[in-house]
This record gives structure tokens, C-alpha cells and sequence, in this order.
């Protein structure tokens, strides 16, 4: 078999009107058949960019593990840098259009994904927890499976899943939330959004694993969130 590989790629995104810089996860057998796989992304913190997941979360090492070692199949893993349009509220729609649309119709165009809602989810940290979130209730027809590390959850994503939860329920949207030890800032909201979905009737994981809101406490959070993600594909 062969090794996987990391591409560090870019594309012209409409939405945005730039090029934007992703990597991009190939698992082992890629090179050795012509099948498809499921899709993974990774959306980075405030302070992050689209190498931070392999520099920083060792997501790749991660990923062979598992895959090596029998805990899950393969998958790839599309890491997307993020874009001050993130943060600004007058961009919030074309920001989610860069990820929800141009970004997956570059990878689905250029890479051997599966290209149904079933083998496709999305996670995020920090800053980017909240957006994976925002893109799974956004997009509902394009993830099953949504993972929020160290997030923060306010009152419109509370009233959005309570306006949409017989769809998402319908759809089967699964969910992971995770946080740490040493985010007291974060860590009562945070099992308090978990609650709430599972009290709603929805598959939710909620993981406290421990360290404060940095790397070290990801780096071990990621490697159960690829396997929630794996399994969501396959349930």
C-alpha cells in the first residue's frame, strides 16, 4: 500500500473573488484504486490556518493510525484556510458559500469524494466550531456529521435548531462537542449545547478531555472526532 499524502492546493473562489489556500488529506490507498471516499473538513481557529490541523493537531499521523491500526477506514481530510470575511457580518453569507459551495465543488471536481450528503461532515475549534455549526444548520443537506471542539454557542443557533430541528431529525444529523478541562469560559456552555441536542432527541457525543484552550488539548479531541465522523458515514 501506498503512503498518504498532504497537498498544500489552492482555488479560485467566486464568492470571495481570491484564491483561496487549503491542504488536503489523502489516506494510503488513494494512489492504489480508483474508489471514492468520504469527505472530512476541518475548519482552523482564530489564530490558525489552513496547515495548522498537520502542524499543529498532527491530524495525518492521527489519521494513519487509525487507519493502520484497524479503528477506522479511510477518509480524506480537506483543511481550508479561513478569510477575514469570517468575522465580518456583512460577509457571514459569502463566507459560508465559499465553504459550502465553491469549496466542496473544487474538491468533488478535482478528487475522488463520495459526493452525497451521507459521506460528507464538517468540524471546527474555537472560532471554527462555531462555523462548523452555522454551515451544518445552513446547509443541512450537505453534512451528516458535525464536530465543535472548544466552541461557543449564543441564543441564534439555539433558536435556529429549534426552528429546523424536525429536518435535521428527519436528516439524521449527528453531533460531537468537546471541550476542556480548563476552559471554565467555555466548558458549562458548552455541556449546556450538548444537553440541549440530546434532550431534543439527536445523536450528540459530548467529550471533556483534559487541558486548556489551546493545541495540546485538540491534538487529543481530533483523534476521537475522526472517528465519530468515520462511523457517522458508515451508521
Amino acid at each position: 500500500m501506498s503512503e498518504s499524502s498532504v497537498l498544500h492546493k489552492s482555488f479560485y473562489c467566486p464568492s470571495l473573488n481570491k484564491e483561496m489556500r487549503y491542504c488536503i488529506y489523502l489516506p494510503p490507498g488513494y494512489w492504489d484504486n480508483n474508489a471514492s471516499y468520504s469527505s472530512l473538513y476541518l475548519l482552523p481557529g482564530l489564530m490558525d490556518y489552513e496547515k495548522t490541523w498537520c502542524d499543529k493537531g498532527r491530524v495525518h499521523e492521527h489519521m494513519d493510525n487509525l487507519i493502520y491500526s484497524g479503528r477506522t477506514g479511510e477518509m480524506i481530510i480537506v483543511m481550508p484556510d479561513k478569510d477575514d470575511a469570517a468575522l465580518n457580518p456583512h460577509m457571514k453569507e459569502a463566507f459560508a458559500s465559499y465553504l459550502g459551495r465553491d469549496l466542496i465543488g473544487h474538491i468533488e471536481y478535482d478528487y475522488r469524494v463520495i459526493r452525497s450528503r451521507e459521506h460528507r461532515g464538517i468540524e471546527g475549534l474555537s472560532l471554527g466550531a462555531a462555523w462548523a455549526i452555522r454551515m451544518a444548520l445552513w446547509f443541512p443537506e450537505v453534512y451528516c456529521s458535525v464536530g465543535a471542539l472548544s466552541g461557543a454557542f449564543g441564543e441564534e443557533t439555539y433558536n435556529e435548531i429549534l426552528e429546523k430541528q424536525d429536518y435535521l431529525r428527519h436528516l439524521g444529523m449527528r453531533f460531537r462537542i468537546g471541550v476542556g478541562t480548563a476552559e471554565p469560559e467555555v466548558i458549562s456552555g458548552n455541556r449546556h449545547f450538548a444537553n440541549f441536542l440530546q434532550n431534543l432527541g439527536f445523536y450528540c457525543e459530548f467529550a471533556i478531555d483534559d487541558g486548556p484552550h489551546d493545541w495540546p488539548l485538540w491534538v487529543n479531541q481530533i483523534y476521537n472526532s475522526l472517528q465519530f465522523h468515520y462511523y457517522s458515514f458508515n451508521s
